[in-house]
């Protein structure tokens, strides 16, 4: 076996929680299983006291002094990376200034070829804040072209993506999604009641909310259905809080329906998969297309073989097919929102779309595998 000395480049990483944060990892590390040696180079935003360089889960992390202006995706490196003999170089997002910098910085010193990730293309359009959508779609495009213009091999996780980038920029890309953990199919289902003792959740059935809370992820549209749903359900919302979990609360006391809601906040993953198999669906009320590219949660509901509600941005469409996996629903429309969650309190519905789904999902060592193979065919090239 051809052993690589492959280079991750995104600006987090464990401990950072996120979902790319955590597609990072898992390729990272199952290419290590495969015998591979894996740099991860990274910034040093978020993780006081972490060490400059460390071994986890058999990859090297080294991470270089940044600085955040104002946005995650605006993280600039302070310092050269200190990296070499690399073979391949697979940098993660095109809208990460970080991303951009190091790639081009490590491929004009080590001549190593870059596959490069575009995540959320020229997605800035439908932004809320008015300061992002009016300069982003600037910067966006500004970055890609960086990015174009360095990728020998042109990779997405979003048929969304792939589609923008060969309509507008002319580029033909390949697909690679994300995966899940293989625990996700491993471990036994839990028991709703058990669950909804252990948290005080006094109502039988209820939908579930994974990811920041952030006002970009739609938790208001979901408290604002709950007044449109007759059953007596609940929500339950898990994440850390992104600066936004107050004020979903205080709607929630507004409009009636505090005792409804329940927020555990960050969870293990042990609690994630039992909460997940304790609900009737996960809901993804997203309102923006850019942070919504390939949502890994999707996936991990339907490992556990339940169906999921979302709105109708970013990638999410070309993954969900309504009706089939899951049901789709009209951006930040809480009454759109409520009639799909009251047509999957149908226990029959519901199972069947759960099932469906998991012929979607792709394990880890699936996806390191094909792209350990790409790497090769490159360099080959």
């Amino acid at each position: 076996m051809v052993v690589l000395r492959i280079c991750h480049i995104w600006h987090a990483y464990h401990p950072v929680i996120g979902g790319l944060e955590r597609a990072v990892k898992g390729l990272a590390e199952e290419q290590v299983k495969l015998g591979h040696e894996v740099i991860v180079v990274t910034s040093d935003v978020g993780v006081d006291n972490r060490p400059k360089e460390e071994v986890i889960g058999g990859a090297k992390v080294i991470r270089l002094k940044s600085m955040k202006l104002l946005y995650n995706d605006l993280t600039m490196p302070l310092e050269e990376p200190q990296v070499e003999d690399v073979d391949f170089v697979h940098a993660h997002s095109q809208n990460s200034l970080f991303s951009v910098m190091m790639a081009e910085k490590i491929k004009k010193k080590l001549q190593a070829k870059v596959a490069f990730c575009f995540m959320a293309v020229d997605a800035f359009g439908d932004y809320p804040d008015i300061f992002t959508r009016l300069l982003g779609p600037y910067y966006g495009r500004r970055n890609t072209a960086r990015a174009l213009n360095i990728a020998d091999l042109i990779l997405v996780r979003s048929i969304r993506d792939m589609e923008i980038l060969k309509k507008v920029y002319g580029v033909e890309a390949t697909y690679i999604p994300d995966a899940v953990a293989d625990y996700y199919f491993t471990i036994g289902k839990g028991d709703p009641e058990e669950f909804n003792e252990e948290f005080g959740i006094k109502q039988e059935k209820i939908f579930l909310f994974i990811g920041r809370m952030h006002r970009l992820k739609g938790p208001h549209i979901l408290v604002k259905a709950l007044k449109y749903v007759s059953e007596n359900i609940a929500v339950v919302f898990i994440g850390p809080d992104g600066g936004y979990l107050k004020e979903t609360l205080d709607l929630a006391e507004r409009i009636g329906v505090r005792d409804k809601v329940y927020a555990l906040g960050y969870v293990d993953e042990e609690t994630k998969i039992r909460a997940l198999d304790s609900a009737v669906a996960l809901i993804l009320p997203s309102i923006t297309d850019y942070v919504e590219v390939y949502p890994m949660v999707i996936s991990e509901a339907w490992a556990r073989r339940k169906p999921v509600i979302a709105s109708k941005v970013g990638g999410i469409p070309y993954r969900i097919r309504d009706g089939v996996n899951g049901l789709l629903f009209e951006l930040s429309s809480p009454e759109s929102l409520a009639e799909a969650m009251s047509e999957l309190l149908d226990d029959e519905l519901s199972g069947k779309m759960g099932v469906n789904g998991r012929e979607d999902v792709l394990s880890w060592r699936e996806v390191a595998v094909k792209s350990v193979k790409l790497y090769k065919q490159t360099l080959a090239e």
